[in-house]
Formats: structure tokens, C-alpha cells, sequence
């Protein structure tokens, strides 16, 4: 009964801080959870898969990985018009409960279970991200049951129906997001070296059949695709999360560089980079360097199990992947190396139920526990503060009157800076937007985006845009002259421009 007790209780704490942001952002929060609404209800609409969004003027083809917007639309029309917010947060808590679960299972503690759940409620991650409608969470959940699996074929070798299983799980990853994707595949590719098993890497190809088998050959569209986003930040890598307009060749001052882009150039973007790895999951690395601190003297006097050191090789070659895609520029086209510490969590809390729960630590790893616990009470205090205070993370007020007023107006095409904008634009204004990076197409996009390349009066004439919307400051005055306009309307700190087209 103290199990089941500690289950529903550090269920229902994770469950409200996950709930928090959208009390702070009652209009909306999450960049993704636009576009993701709009391709569902799409989908549900006209039966036709992929959905055509010609919405966005820039994609060519909605080559997504199928699974999830698939399993979304098998939802009810008013659990997901009035609870599409919260479905991240429900994908959320079924992660937590087969950790603590698992955590139970494996160690017969009630102390495992509640050291595994405390760090996963408490991982700022997975309350940030987990704010809008996204494939990550559901990919996670199949990446996490594989590892549980193959951690029991450990007692089970040869046991067919389980290689089955992860066979199946493998293809669903792979029809579910695009970066989970990637990580499993290292992890199978690195782990069959690491315990030289074969099996781990012949997984890669297992994938793809089975990928190709559940989705009929669609997967091959979605592996195109895939090889697109790749590309196209292979070649602008550089200026992820840089100011289109500061930072473009046309109108940006030389060596100018946006003080918050992610690859930032020297010692200031060597910082910022260490603060996004280790301050999104803070546990992942303290874990790891407790395992390390139990497990790394003489192995006589441990009691470092196979459960262990399944747990130990997992997290550590999750966090080597983040480290790889965060310094090495081959890499840095896989995708921002943080942002995989959503995976790291997993694997973290079940170490964390092993050495906490199962009483194997000594006082050097409860400090680095309590500590971290400190600092992600801190981090997560300091999320909210900086939500409730963003004019970019969420939909306030004043941006929804915007879009209201928006949606009033003619017909007519509309640019957004900042870009991440495009899509609530396109949902909640039911306007065109000169946008793409989403399925298929992103070459089309590259004159726009990551770096204005072209001039603004170009743009304009070319794609007969309509409408501005920005915020009061972003853009710069020489950028802004430029601009045919007809008339503008302010919305508190927002702006819209309604441009003359000759």
C-alpha cells in the first residue's frame, strides 16, 4: 500500500507542475502545438494522408512520421479541440509511471520508486517541452520499453516473442520522430560495441523493415525527408536561433552576432551551450558522475550488477551523443544536443532506484543528489519566471487580440519575425504564412530562413505579401523603411503592418 500511496502522490505532483505553464499562458504556449492542431484537424477534416497544408506557401510535402498525428486523430473531437494541450502532459505521466514502476520491479523498494519519481517530476525538461501537442514523448515511451526489454532478455537470452516485441517498438520509433530516431540508432550502434552483441546492431537495418513493413513503404518519403532537414542544417547550422534580419548578409552589421544565438563564437557560446546540456536535465549528468564515483574504483569492493551497468552504458552514451552534437560541427546537424536529454531521464531515475533506493550510495553521492535537487527547484522557479515575462514563448493577451483582428482582415499572405510565430499565425488568424520548415521542402525555405539573403522588397513582390506581424523593437529601422506600408496597428508591444503590393 506505501508503493501505491508514493505512486498517485509523486503522480499527481508531476501532473500539476506540467499543468503550471498553462496557467501562466492560458492562450497558448509551445511553438510546436500550432502546427501539429492544424495538421490533425486537417487529417480529420478530408481523410487524406499526408494532409495538404497549403497554409504554409513553403513546404512541398507533409512528409512527417505518421504515428502520432495518426493516433491523435483517433480522438475524440472534443477531448482534443478542449484537451489537445494536455496530451504531452498525459504521454508525460505514462513515461512516469513505467519508470516507477520499473524502479519497483527491479529493486522490491519502495525508496527506488520514489527516488525515481522524484527526478523525474523534477526535471526542467520535461516540464518546458511537454507545453504543446509533440511526437517526442510518445517516441521516448518506445524507446524506454525497448531498454526495459532488453534488460530482461538479459535473463531471458534467445526468447523470440521479445526480440519481436522491439522489432515492432524499433519500427514505431522511426514512424514517430525523426531525432529519437537518430538516438536509437547510435545507442544500438555504440551499445553492440560496448557489449559486443551483435543484435544491438543489426537493429539499425531491423528498424528501417520494420519502419517500411508498418507503414506500407511510406517510410521511404519520410527517410527522404528526414535526409532534408539534415541538409539544409548541415549547411546553416550556424545560425540556429540567430536574428533573421541582425545576422542576413543584406542588412545585418559585419561580425554582428545575436547575443542569444545557440552557436554563438567564442567562450560566451562555449557557456551557454554547457548551461543548455546541463541545466534542461541536471540529473542525467549528476546521476552518471554518482555511478561513476560507486562504480569506477576496484570492482571487488562494488556491487556493480548487469542491471547496472546496462543502466551506466545507457545514460553515458546518451549524454556522449549530447556532448557530440553539441561541440563536434559534423554533428551539429542532428539537431540541438540538449534537447536529448528528454531521453536521459529515463534510464537516470532507474539509476537513481538502484543506488538511492537500493541503499548502495554513500554520502559523496547523496550531496550531488541533494544538491541537484536544489538546483532543478531553481531552474524550474526560473522557467516560470521567464515564461510569465516572454513576449515569444507564449500567446498572451495581447498577441490573441492581434490575432483576432488578424483573422478580421482580407485574405492576403503574412511574414512573422520572429519566424517561430508563422505557425499560430496560420492556426489562429486562418491565414497563409511565407513559412515551411516543416515535412518535405526546405530548400524552398533557405532565402527566408535561418538568414534573410534576400531584399525585403523582393520577398514582398515575389510571394505578394500582405501582412508584417513582429514585435515593437525586433526589426531593425533601415529593415522597416524598406517596407511598402500601408498601415500599422499595434496590439500592446505587438505589431502589425498592412503592406502596400503593386
Amino acid at each position: 500500500m506505501d508503493s501505491l500511496f508514493y505512486f498517485v502522490l509523486l503522480s499527481i505532483f508531476s501532473v500539476v507542475l506540467r499543468f503550471l505553464p498553462h496557467l501562466i499562458g492560458p492562450h497558448g504556449v509551445g511553438i510546436d502545438h500550432w502546427f501539429w492542431k492544424a495538421y490533425i484537424e486537417e487529417y480529420k477534416k478530408n481523410k487524406c494522408f499526408p494532409p495538404v497544408m497549403p497554409q504554409f506557401l513553403l513546404d512541398q510535402y507533409q512528409w512527417y512520421p505518421p504515428v502520432f498525428p495518426l493516433f491523435m486523430a483517433k480522438l475524440p473531437k472534443a477531448l482534443f479541440d478542449h484537451y489537445g494541450h494536455l496530451i504531452a502532459v498525459f504521454l508525460d505521466f505514462l513515461r512516469l509511471a513505467l519508470l516507477m514502476l520499473a524502479a519497483y520491479l527491479l529493486t522490491g523498494r519502495v525508496n527506488s520508486l520514489i527516488g525515481a519519481g522524484v527526478i523525474y517530476a523534477l526535471t526542467p525538461i520535461l516540464i518546458s517541452y511537454n507545453t504543446q501537442l509533440n511526437p517526442r514523448g510518445l517516441a521516448a515511451l518506445f524507446l524506454d520499453i525497448i531498454v526495459l526489454l532488453l534488460i530482461w532478455l538479459i535473463w531471458h537470452d534467445g526468447v523470440f516473442w521479445g526480440w519481436g516485441l522491439i522489432a515492432l517498438l524499433s519500427g514505431l520509433i522511426l514512424l514517430t520522430h525523426k531525432m529519437t530516431t537518430q538516438l536509437f540508432w547510435f545507442l544500438s550502434i555504440s551499445s553492440s560495441v560496448v557489449f559486443l552483441n551483435w543484435h544491438l546492431l543489426i537493429l539499425v537495418p531491423v528498424s528501417i523493415v520494420s519502419a517500411l513493413i508498418l507503414s506500407r513503404g511510406f517510410y521511404l518519403q519520410v527517410l527522404r525527408a528526414h535526409w532534408d532537414i539534415i541538409s539544409f542544417w548541415n549547411r546553416n547550422w550556424r545560425w540556429l536561433t540567430a536574428h533573421p534580419v541582425l545576422e542576413s548578409p543584406i542588412y545585418g552589421a559585419r561580425g554582428y552576432e545575436t547575443p542569444t544565438k545557440y552557436f554563438h563564437s567564442g567562450m560566451r557560446g562555449f557557456v551557454k551551450r554547457i548551461s543548455y546540456i546541463l541545466g534542461f536535465n541536471p540529473w542525467a549528468w549528476a546521476v552518471f558522475i554518482a555511478s561513476i564515483w560507486m562504480y569506477g574504483g576496484d570492482p571487488m569492493h562494488t556491487s556493480l550488477t548487469i542491471e547496472d551497468a546496462w543502466m551506466v552504458q545507457w545514460l553515458g552514451m546518451i549524454l556522449f551523443f549530447i556532448l557530440l552534437t553539441t561541440f563536434i560541427p559534423l554533428m551539429r546537424c542532428l539537431g540541438n544536443g540538449y534537447l536529448y536529454s528528454y531521453n536521459a531521464i529515463f534510464p537516470a531515475g532507474l539509476l537513481v532506484a538502484m543506488i538511492w533506493g537500493g541503499l548502495k550510495h554513500g554520502k559523496v553521492v547523496e550531496a550531488i543528489l541533494y544538491g541537484t535537487f536544489l538546483a532543478c527547484l531553481v531552474g524550474i522557479g526560473l522557467y516560470f519566471w521567464k515564461l510569465k515575462h516572454s513576449k515569444t514563448q507564449k500567446v498572451d493577451a495581447d498577441m490573441d487580440r492581434a490575432m483576432q483582428y488578424l483573422k478580421s482582415m482580407p485574405d492576403g499572405v503574412v511574414m512573422c519575425f520572429p519566424q517561430h510565430w508563422h505557425e499560430v499565425v496560420a492556426y489562429k488568424a486562418n491565414k497563409s504564412v511565407l513559412w515551411g520548415a516543416h515535412g518535405f521542402g526546405f530548400k524552398a525555405i533557405e532565402p527566408i530562413f535561418p538568414r534573410i539573403l534576400k531584399p525585403i522588397a523582393e520577398i514582398v513582390a515575389e510571394y505578394q505579401v500582405q501582412y508584417l506581424f513582429t514585435l515593437d523593437g525586433y526589426l531593425p529601422e533601415h529593415f522597416v523603411k524598406e517596407l511598402q506600408v500601408d498601415s500599422l496597428f499595434s496590439f500592446g508591444d505587438y505589431r502589425l503592418y498592412s503592406l502596400k503590393n503593386n
